[in-house]
C-alpha cells in the first residue's frame, strides 16, 4: 500500500508550467529517488508534500489523506509525520546545535526540558555529533551542518523524510556519512524520497527511481530494471552523472 501517492499533479507559476501530469507513489519503508535535470521541478514536488506549495489540480495523498485540501492548521499534523531535510541544513544561525534540535520538541510536544535534553543527546550520539551539542552552525563544517539538519528533522520521529540534495557539495567522507544515515533511518522503516544529482548515493540508498522529464514522470521502476535497460532514460542519466 502506498504511503505517498501523487496523482495527476499540475503546477504553474504565473505563465510558466512546471508540472503537467506528475503521477507516482512510494510504498511504506521505500526510498524513491526522484531524479531529473536541473530546473525540472523536483524541489517543487517536495515542497508540495509538506503543503508549502498547492497543486493547481491533482492529488497529493499522505497515508490516504489528500493534503492539498487541508488548511494550515490541518497541515500541522501532516508536518509532524513528514520531515523535510533542506539542502543547506537550514539551521538557525543564532542558536546552538542543542537549541536547533530542541526547537521542534518545544513547539510540538509537552516534554520537559530534561526529557528534551535526553532525546537530543541520544539523537546526536546516533548521528555521530555528540561533541557538537554546544556549537553554533558557523562553527560546523558543511557536512556537519547537513547531519545536524537531518538530526533535527528526525526529532519528532516522522514516518516520512524528504531529502533535498543531501550530499550536494560534500566531500567523499561526509557523503558516505549521509548515505549511512539514510540507510540507518530506512532500516527503521522510515519512508523517503531522495532528490539528488549524486547518482552513486541514489544507487546506494534507493529502492526505485522516478524520472522527471517534460513536466511529468516519464519513467519509473526498480534500480535493477532501469539500469539494466540501456535504452532507458534513467540508464542514460546515470551514465552521464557517474563520469
Amino acid at each position: 500500500m502506498a504511503l505517498i501517492e501523487i496523482k495527476n499533479f499540475k503546477k504553474s507559476f504565473g505563465s510558466k508550467c512546471v508540472h503537467e501530469d506528475v503521477t507516482f507513489y512510494v510504498k511504506k519503508g521505500e526510498c524513491v529517488g526522484l531524479v531529473g535535470g536541473s530546473g525540472a521541478g523536483k524541489s517543487v514536488i517536495l515542497r508540495s508534500l509538506i503543503g508549502l506549495e498547492k497543486p493547481d489540480s491533482g492529488q497529493i495523498e499522505i497515508d490516504g489523506v489528500d493534503i492539498s485540501k487541508l488548511s494550515e492548521n490541518q497541515l500541522i499534523n501532516i508536518r509532524k509525520k513528514v520531515a523535510y531535510a533542506f539542502q543547506g541544513g537550514a539551521l538557525f544561525d543564532s542558536q546552538s546545535v542543542y537549541d536547533n534540535l530542541a526547537y521542534p520538541l518545544r513547539e510540538h510536544t509537552s516534554f520537559s526540558e530534561s526529557e528534551i535534553r535526553n532525546k537530543i543527546i541520544v539523537q546526536l550520539t546516533e548521528f555521530g555529533l555528540a561533541d557538537s551539542i554546544d556549537l553554533f552552525p558557523s562553527e560546523l563544517s558543511g557536512g556537519m551542518q547537513k547531519r545536524v539538519g537531518l538530526a533535527r528533522a528526525m526529532m519528532l520521529e516522522p514516518e516520512i523524510i524528504l531529502y533535498d540534495e543531501p550530499t550536494a557539495g560534500l566531500d567523499p567522507y561526509n557523503t558516505k556519512k549521509i548515505q549511512e544515515l539514510i540507510l540507518r533511518l530506512k532500516s527503521k522503516g522510515v519512508t523517503s524520497i531522495l532528490v539528488t544529482h549524486d547518482m552513486p548515493t541514489a544507487i546506494a540508498v534507493c529502492d526505485k527511481f522516478a524520472f522527471l522529464k517534460d513536466k511529468k514522470i516519464s519513467e519509473q521502476g526498480t534500480i535493477q530494471q532501469l539500469t539494466e535497460n540501456k535504452n532507458s532514460l534513467i540508464h542514460q542519466f546515470i551514465e552521464g552523472h557517474m563520469i
